[in-house]
């Protein structure tokens, strides 16, 4: 293990039980669970598998990667689009205490869910005609 990859994983650590900690805090204490600190305890959650991964909190440069690491960062992006997909409807089942989306109240949410179930098939559109023009 290089000493970039021990320095990244000690501070996303860090990170995380300083954060984590202070979320738990307010929770135990004031009941309440701040956006904030859900927000940062995913990023340093984020970091930490990206040094566990890469040897960096950034991860690693594109053009520094093999083939296999390419390959390994393709099938992980297509994998956590769907299971990010899966997550966002449950979340919005769980958060509206319904079963037929025509009880769900929750409109932006089911918008950013509509985009999201979008934007792969648009992106790759334009992706495959940008290579088809060539």
């Amino acid at each position: 293990m290089t000493a970039v990859k021990k320095v990244s994983i000690f501070g996303s650590l860090v990170l995380i039980i300083a954060i984590g900690g202070f979320g738990l805090y307010e929770w135990i204490e004031k009941d309440t669970i701040n956006a904030s600190t859900i927000f940062f305890v995913s990023l340093g959650i984020g970091f930490l598998f990206q040094s566990f991964t890469w040897g960096e909190m950034d991860g690693k440069h594109e053009g520094k990667k093999d083939e296999l690491e390419k390959h390994i960062t393709l099938i992980s992006s297509k994998v956590s689009y769907y299971v990010l997909l899966i997550l966002m409807v449950i979340v919005l089942f769980l958060s509206e205490r319904v079963t037929a989306l025509n009880d769900i109240e929750n409109i932006p949410l089911v918008i950013v869910i509509g985009l999201a179930f979008v934007t792969l098939p648009i992106i790759e559109f334009f992706i495959s005609m940008k290579y088809r023009l060539k």
